[in-house]
């Protein structure tokens, strides 16, 4: 299948939709500032403690890190390994909060703990679709793939809520003709969006009761062909008495919704000030030679103080030394001409 990746470089962020055909499958971001460990990103860690309930060893990979796991299983090559012994690791899986991240073992080192390379947003794509093609545009779509309520064709809705165990989306017949017809939607609706914004781990679905062995078994079958294109690892139990299906889908690295939001969905606050300083640079492509103002909120001017990168040299860059920021109570963009 021909695959094309739509890729936005903007102040402080990278991002990407990936197109299978005209249909957009995913999307993706990265910023390069942060320094949680990602699948692909390569480290020199320390092993802190060989651990038999896990079937592993314990690996310090840096003091921004949290513990990760090196399972024995499935590593080739591997040396018997003690504690204190230095290795170099590639990431399996991210990290996400607290939960370290999960190591492929790749050799020996005695250099100093910490990162080795961070992969781009290119490179990791290209490992994750080799043939996968790129072009260069916006990508204004990853500001609204969040949303925590979404309405499904027919009539009805599905909700979201990310806990710290599972992942629980409830489907709302609400004005749908039928609850059949809004289930079998509503299973082709989670499934894209599992898929466009990288959710997944356990995962628990609430439909509407349907009584008829031949309509639960439709919605079996719709669910998971709708899952058939996904390049993670899904699986699935049969839908239970009380219409719930159950599932896992391999979450190897940040959903958009790790990155972008906070645990209840609300954005947080780097994403509501890249998002202004992309507005910014937005409105001066539209204004060439102007000088810009931005306003923002306290907020955003507070964490832009202390922002973890050079975003004012990102912005000379992008636009020209043309701009000012000032504190307001809301976002506003402005152009002297």
């Amino acid at each position: 299948m021909k695959r094309r990746a739509v890729i936005e470089k903007a102040v402080g962020e990278t991002r990407a939709a990936i197109y299978e055909g005209r249909r957009m499958v995913e999307l993706h971001l990265d910023r390069p500032w942060q320094t949680t460990p990602r699948t692909g990103d390569i480290y020199t860690g320390r092993i802190s403690s060989i651990d038999a309930s896990v079937a592993g060893a314990w690996v310090d990979i840096g003091p921004q890190a949290a513990p990760a796991l090196l399972p024995f299983a499935a590593q080739k090559n591997m040396p018997k390994l003690t504690e204190g012994q230095g290795v170099e690791v590639s990431i399996l899986r991210s990290q996400i909060g607290q939960k370290g991240a999960t190591l492929k073992f790749l050799h020996e080192s005695d250099n100093k703990v910490g990162l080795v390379k961070k992969l781009t947003l290119t490179e990791r794509l290209l490992l994750r679709f080799p043939d996968i093609t790129f072009d260069e545009a916006a990508v204004n779509a990853v500001d609204n793939a969040c949303e925590i309520s979404l309405a499904v064709p027919g009539g009805g809705s599905i909700t979201l809520e990310q806990t710290q165990a599972l992942l629980a989306i409830d489907v709302d017949k609400g004005s749908a003709v039928s609850a059949a017809g809004a289930a079998n939607e509503a299973a082709k609706l989670v499934a894209s969006q599992l898929r466009l914004r990288g959710l997944g781990g356990l995962v628990v679905i609430d439909f509407p009761n349907l009584r008829q062995p031949k309509q639960r078994k439709t919605l079996e079958n719709v669910f998971e062909a709708a899952c058939e294109a996904d390049p993670n690892i899904t699986k699935f139990n049969s839908l239970s008495r009380f219409g719930v299906i159950e599932m896992t889908r391999a979450k190897p690295d940040l959903s958009l919704d790790d990155l972008i939001n906070t645990r209840h969905g609300d954005p947080k606050i780097e994403t509501v000030a890249l998002r202004a300083l992309r507005r910014l640079t937005r409105e001066a492509a539209v204004s060439p030679g102007a000088q810009m103002e931005l306003s923002v909120t306290p907020e955003i001017q507070a964490w832009l103080n202390e922002a973890p990168f050079d975003w004012h040299a990102d912005l000379i860059e992008s636009i020209g030394a043309r701009f000012k920021i000032v504190e307001g109570r809301d976002v506003n963009v402005s152009a002297d001409r």
